[in-house]
């Protein structure tokens, strides 16, 4: 696209002296530039905001959550002895539809990859909470807590 055709890069620095001005010049000038006025968060900000890093939302949520997740919930079941239990669920979730039939337990997958985390956010709420049965009743709080 030819530059004249994009639209210009939003310089909230200059938003915010245009706004702090308060003059009839600075208010044509934010009219021009269709900038209503009003609190920021960005005006704040000492750069230009589109420069900032933005995160990959798809790594983050498909990937990162589901690994920093299952992470927690082994070293829980490992804490309140519940591995063997869970290991013994995962590997009884049945192929279906988009899953892929489990030949190994949790423990003896070394690395995921992006399919496998997608998968895990499938059936992961209805493993934890299977593996979690069964609980004496001083368990039943912390338990519930953690589903």
């Amino acid at each position: 696209m030819p530059p004249e055709e994009q639209h210009p890069r939003r310089d909230y620095n200059l938003y915010r002296t245009l706004i702090d001005a308060n003059t009839k010049a600075a208010n044509a000038e934010l009219s021009s530039r269709h900038v209503h006025r009003g609190f920021n968060v960005f005006w704040h900000i000492p750069c230009i905001v589109s420069d900032l890093p933005k995160p990959n939302l798809l790594h983050t949520m498909q990937i990162g959550m589901p690994d920093h997740l299952q992470k927690w919930i082994f070293h829980f079941m490992k804490m309140h002895e519940r591995v063997n239990k869970y290991n013994a669920i995962w590997l009884f979730v049945p192929a279906y539809h988009d899953l892929t039939p489990k030949n190994k337990s949790y423990e003896e997958v070394s690395q995921w990859n992006g399919k496998g985390m997608k998968e895990i956010s499938r059936y992961l709420l209805g493993v934890v909470t299977q593996s979690l049965q069964g609980k004496s009743p001083a368990q039943r709080p912390v338990f519930n807590y953690a589903i």
